[in-house]
C-alpha cells in the first residue's frame, strides 16, 4: 500500500451519526419488502438456529490473520480511525489470501475480512474506503442478512432436505428478495465510505479498481473518465425500455450493483445538501419530517433533514 494522501487529522469524527442519516432509500424499501415475503421469519430463524453464521466465523478464524496492534498495525490504525469517524464499535479485522474482495459477517460479534488481492491493488485511502464501506454495513444492521445472501443457496438446499422440500419451496421468493436487497444495501455502505473518507475521489477510485483495476496499468487509470462512463451508462439505459429490461436480467442474480452504477449514485449523493450537512457536522437530532419527499416521492426516516435520494430539504412538522 502507498502512503495515505488524506491525513486522518483533517477528517471530522461524526459523533452521533445514525444509519438513518445516510441510508439509501432503496435499502430501506427493499428490506421492508423482504420482511413482507411469506416465510421470511421462518428462514431467518432457521439460519440462526443452524449456526450457519458461526461456521463462517470458525472457517475465517482458522484460515486468516487477525489484525491488531502488533499484527499489521497500519491496517489496525486505519480501522480505529474509520470506527472513530463513523461512530462504530471496533469489530475484529482479518486478512486472508483471496481475490479483490472484502466482506463483513458476525451478527452479534461482527468481523471484517480483507482479501490480499484487494490490499495489493489499492492505495491507503482506497483501502480505508473499503473498511468504511464494511463498517457501513455494520452500522446499518446489514450483517446477518449479508451473511444470508452469501450462503442462501446452499442453506435452502440443506433446509429442503430436512423439510422434504418444503423449506426450499418457501425460500424461492425469499432468495430473490434477499438478493435484490443485497444490491441495494451496497449503496448505503458506499455512502458510509464517503462519510469516512470525506472525499469522493478515493471512493470512486476504489469502485473503478473493483470494476477492472490491475497493478500493471494502475498509473493509467482515470477516475474522471470512469465517472463519465457511469453517467453515459445511466443515460443510455434510461433511454430504451429494452435496455432497462436487459439490465434487470443481467443483474438480478448479482450480489452488488455494477460498479459504474454505484459510482454514479455516490457522485450524485456527494453533492446533495444532506451529505454536505453531515460532513459539516450539523447536529443530528431526530426531527419529524414529511413522510415522503415532495420532489422525488421517496420515503425518509424521522431523523432526516434532507431527502436521502435527491437532497431536497424536508419540511418539519
Amino acid at each position: 500500500m502507498s502512503e495515505s494522501s488524506t491525513p486522518i487529522s483533517v477528517r471530522r469524527p461524526l459523533k452521533g451519526l445514525t444509519a438513518g442519516a445516510f441510508q439509501h432509500p432503496s435499502d430501506r424499501q427493499a428490506i421492508e419488502a423482504l420482511k413482507k415475503i411469506r416465510g421470511f421469519d421462518y428462514v431467518v430463524g432457521k439460519f440462526v438456529e443452524y449456526g450457519v453464521e458461526r461456521v463462517e466465523y470458525i472457517r475465517n478464524m482458522g484460515g486468516s490473520i487477525r489484525v491488531g496492534p502488533r499484527q499489521m498495525p497500519q491496517l489496525y490504525e486505519m480501522l480505529l480511525d474509520a470506527c472513530k469517524i463513523l461512530d462504530v464499535e471496533e469489530p475484529e479485522l482479518y486478512v486472508q489470501v483471496g481475490e479483490t474482495n472484502a466482506y463483513t459477517s458476525g451478527h452479534n460479534a461482527p468481523f471484517i475480512v480483507l482479501e490480499t488481492a484487494l490490499i495489493e491493488l489499492m492505495d491507503d485511502d482506497e483501502v480505508f474506503a473499503v473498511m468504511a464501506h464494511e463498517l457501513g454495513h455494520i452500522k446499518c444492521g446489514h450483517v446477518l442478512y449479508k451473511a444470508m445472501a452469501r450462503m442462501i443457496g446452499p442453506f435452502l438446499s440443506m433446509l429442503g432436505e430436512v423439510t422434504f422440500g418444503v423449506g426450499k419451496l418457501i425460500g424461492t421468493g425469499f432468495e430473490a428478495g434477499l438478493l435484490a436487497w443485497d444490491r441495494c444495501s451496497e449503496l448505503s455502505a458506499d455512502r458510509a465510505a464517503l462519510l469516512a473518507t470525506q472525499d469522493p475521489d478515493p471512493c470512486i477510485r476504489m469502485l473503478m479498481k473493483l470494476a477492472g483495476g490491475n497493478q500493471r496499468l494502475a498509473s493509467q487509470l482515470d477516475a474522471k473518465q470512469f465517472l463519465n462512463q457511469s453517467r453515459a451508462y445511466k443515460e443510455g439505459m434510461d433511454q430504451k425500455l429494452a435496455d432497462r429490461f436487459y439490465r434487470f436480467i443481467v443483474s438480478r442474480n448479482l450480489s452488488h450493483p455494477f460498479s459504474v452504477e454505484r459510482a454514479r449514485a455516490l457522485d450524485e449523493w456527494a453533492s446533495t445538501p444532506g451529505c454536505r450537512a453531515i460532513l459539516a457536522g450539523e447536529p443530528m437530532i431526530p426531527t419529524l419530517v414529511s413522510a415522503t419527499c415532495p420532489t422525488c416521492s421517496q420515503p425518509n426516516p424521522a431523523i432526516a433533514k434532507f431527502c436521502g435520494a435527491c437532497g431536497t430539504p424536508l419540511a418539519v412538522r
